[in-house]
């Protein structure tokens, strides 16, 4: 009897020793599971960081690409969590299998696919025809909703590509343009006065660039009275508006092959159909909860064959994935649609573009004769349009006033046509009395340095033209000299010597037409001469050497 008792009693001490080993192991088991899960998170937000959108667009170029690839990777990392971190698939089976012949059975069906039967029909004999019913996209929903949201970034990434390749740094000027010091007057004016800069150089390079070669492209855009050269961006823009229409299309129709949905020829359609007449999954099979499974386990070297009813947990989380992905689609395409059609209007024709340049420099003359600009200036305006900004800077004064605001980009406008007027002060009339003054200005600041650069060539040039006379000319950058430097009246440094006294152009090292500010002493080897110093010993060969440093 106290055996029996001490039997028992060892017992329940091992019942209750194992019950607590798995209330331990189940614990353990959690914990690893929130932790994976929050280093996947962390890892899904890090890998989110380069999905930053910029400012050289607008706001349905950024539905696309960021947005809806943000969406898409948020829900693919859902539906890892239940596949990978739970039980996506829950399986009945016979009462003869034991724990691990159960987790074999739902492993077994989740990797090899299961198929719908409707609950009403008998199961097939054909083996084929079972396999002709097999579901099998449920393992492969994450992987589809990362592919969808990199589709959708490809456009982004051309279009980034591109645009930075012609020349107009249309992000940075926009950065530049909307940044909150630019409040301060002072911080604005300096602000607007670079970006006119900026963006004359920008576009006179891109017509440099882009006309030494003659391109495939230019033919086609003359059809729309647009030359290549001036049009670059504006293109590459156009086409990435294509593209994400394309892209939207697209990834419809993958949906639609993803899911396998023979039966509707769209997908969001159809279920929206089924949804409003009542019609469930149980009759239409689209993420059906139950399918079964069939396997076949070798016992004894006999093969045996079990079929076995399942239910798809993560179906519940696919199908409401899926129709909402499917309507955002729809909404995004309509709206990509109309933003595509609204931009080639406004760049396709040359009113629009003109009119857009009107209305902006109208804001910047008197108010009380709105209408004098318009009639006395057209052709000006259409002249600065055509040669000034052409198809480009208008793309770039858009962008300004879509982030910026209207008058930030109609200062911009206003600094971009002073600039345009002092270099065609032709085109002024009696009225611009504040243009003419700063045409003049900056007409008399051009000969200035356009003399100033005239007359520093000439100089050099006689230097240069001592050698064909006899002379020679070295750059010398070791050499000293012990001669004393004196200086004219005029501020140009001379040069005392035995021959006489000359005068030093300032000038640097020359290299291939450009003077450079680096100081070089230049050697002078000159001719022979009859006033010959006593220090030549009588010798009329003896170069006489001049060293002299010089300067800019």
């Amino acid at each position: 009897m106290q055996s029996l008792r001490s039997t028992s009693y060892y017992r329940k001490r091992r019942e209750t020793a194992f019950s607590r080993h798995g209330r331990d192991t189940s614990s353990i088991h959690h914990a690893a599971v929130v932790e994976v899960g929050a280093m996947v998170l962390q890892n899904m937000f890090s890998a989110l960081s380069f999905l930053h959108y910029r400012k050289d667009d607008d706001f349905v170029d950024r539905l696309s690409y960021f947005y809806t690839s943000s969406f898409l990777i948020m829900m693919a990392v859902l539906v890892s969590f239940k596949q990978f971190g739970g039980r996506p698939l829950e399986c009945w089976v016979p009462a003869q299998f034991t724990a691990s012949w159960e987790a074999y059975t739902e492993m077994y069906c989740w990797a090899q696919n299961t198929y719908w039967v409707p609950i009403e029909q008998d199961i097939p004999v054909d083996i084929s025809e079972r396999e002709y019913r097999q579901i099998s996209y449920y393992q492969w929903v994450p992987f589809f909703l990362l592919i969808q949201a990199f589709l959708y970034y490809i456009p982004c990434l051309m279009w980034r590509l591109m645009s930075d390749k012609s020349g107009i740094r249309l992000n940075d000027i926009v950065q530049m343009a909307t940044e909150k010091e630019n409040i301060e007057p002072d911080y604005r004016i300096r602000t607007i006065e670079s970006l006119s800069r900026h963006i004359e150089a920008a576009l006179r390079y891109q017509h440099t660039a882009t006309s030494r070669t003659e391109y495939t492209l230019h033919r086609v855009f003359k059809c729309f009275n647009m030359r290549y050269y001036e049009s670059y961006v504006t293109g590459m823009y156009l086409a990435t508006k294509i593209m994400y229409v394309g892209n939207i299309l697209t990834n419809l129709v993958l949906v639609n092959k993803f899911l396998e949905t023979d039966e509707y020829s769209v997908y969001g359609l159809g279920v929206l159909r089924d949804l409003l007449f009542g019609r469930t999954w149980m009759e239409s099979g689209n993420f059906p909860r139950v399918t079964l499974c069939d396997f076949e386990v070798r016992v004894l070297g006999n093969n045996q064959r079990h079929s076995v009813q399942c239910v798809l947990v993560i179906n519940i989380f696919n199908e409401k994935i899926f129709i909402l992905i499917w309507l955002w689609f729809t909404l995004l395409f309509v709206a990509s649609a109309l933003d595509m059609l609204y931009w080639f209007s406004i760049s396709m024709f040359h009113r629009d573009r003109l009119r857009f340049v009107l209305r902006h420099l109208e804001l910047t003359t008197d108010p009380d004769k709105p209408e004098l600009f318009r009639k006395e200036k057209r052709k000006q305006v259409e002249h600065f349009l055509r040669t000034y900004l052409k198809v480009d800077g208008v793309l770039v004064l858009r962008m300004i006033a879509m982030h910026a605001g209207v008058m930030f980009c109609t200062e911009i406008t206003d600094a971009l046509w002073k600039r345009y007027l002092s270099q065609h002060p032709e085109n002024l009339i009696d009225e611009d009395s504040s243009l003419i003054t700063f045409a003049r200005a900056q007409s008399i600041r051009r000969k200035r340095h356009d003399s100033t650069n005239s007359e520093s060539h000439q100089r050099l040039g006689r230097i240069l033209s001592h050698r064909s006379t006899g002379g020679s000319f070295r750059l010398n950058r070791t050499q000293s000299t012990n001669r004393s430097l004196n200086t004219d009246n005029k501020g140009n440094p001379q040069q005392t010597s035995a021959g006489g006294t000359t005068v030093v152009s300032r000038f640097g090292k020359v290299r291939a037409g450009i003077v450079t500010s680096t100081p070089t002493k230049v050697v002078i080897n000159s001719p022979p001469s009859e006033s010959a110093d006593s220090t030549n010993n009588g010798d009329p060969l003896k170069e006489k050497r001049e060293s002299v440093p010089l300067a800019v």
